[in-house]
């Protein structure tokens, strides 16, 4: 199975300093000779003003993605960037639902399966985000929590295009806060979201790829990455430095191997 390490650079990095970014993110990775040899797909989101920059400069194979997208095709919905001129920028793969998006512009889960919805009908990869708050996880509600979102946001899913689907479990106790789900949490919790994914999708659910995010960096990503079930990083901060997202490339165990 393929293994992702995406970055997200939310609110962050002007016009130069994108370039700069990309000067020295294409040196590490186009001397890398063992990256080749493995399966792993590397993107990164940046800002809508910024996407057009990156894909500019970025002379690697990384995909540059997107941090959201409106469900709607075109319209008067000032502010709005749908999917379509997405697409026409060769951005295949949306993050949805993650939680500033949540909680910040107040999107439900009924508007996030929407948007499900049609970034799988039109052949696209919606990164789904999911999680619970500090206080979910010490009542011990995180599985509840998890397919409760879930169920919403899978709704009308075609089991047969769960190949295009992936999951980001981003405990929101663990954003932005330098604290970070042990293990053993990550391994417990991915267990449930499995045993989740099998209910409402059946024997297709094996086909959906499972990341981890929450405050993940270059010291810690080559211990989550080997807990069982987890494909890859949804990594925040840390994508930043072009020097620390190399070292979580270089984290993942295929490289390792290599």
């Amino acid at each position: 199975m393929k293994k992702y390490i995406l970055g997200n650079w939310k609110m962050f990095k002007t016009a130069s300093e994108i370039v700069s970014f990309c000067q020295i993110f294409n040196h590490l990775l186009n001397d890398d000779q063992k990256l080749t040899k493995t399966n792993t797909v590397i993107g990164i989101a940046p800002t809508y003003v910024g996407m057009a920059g990156f894909k500019t400069h970025n002379k690697t194979a990384t995909m540059v993605m997107a941090q959201n997208t409106s469900a709607i095709v075109s319209g008067a919905y000032t502010s709005e960037v749908s999917y379509t001129q997405l697409k026409d920028l060769d951005v295949t793969m949306i993050l949805l639902g993650h939680s500033e998006v949540r909680a910040h512009l107040h999107e439900d889960d009924q508007l996030i399966n929407k948007k499900v919805l049609t970034l799988l009908k039109e052949n696209m990869t919606p990164v789904l985000c999911i999680g619970e708050t500090l206080q979910e996880f010490e009542h011990g509600q995180t599985k509840t929590i998890l397919a409760k979102q879930l169920t919403i946001n899978l709704e009308s899913v075609d089991g047969a295009l769960a190949d295009h689907l992936i999951i980001a479990y981003e405990p929101i106790w663990a954003i932005g806060t330098g604290k970070t789900a042990t293990t053993e949490i990550i391994g417990k919790t991915f267990l449930d979201i499995r045993d989740i994914l099998n209910r409402l999708l059946g024997t297709h659910a094996n086909k959906v790829s499972l990341l981890y995010g929450g405050s993940v960096n270059e010291k810690n990503a080559a211990e989550i990455l080997k807990v069982k079930n987890v494909d890859g990083v949804l990594v925040g901060g840390a994508s930043l430095d072009p020097q620390k997202f190399y070292q979580i490339i270089q984290s993942t165990p295929e490289y390792q191997k290599a």
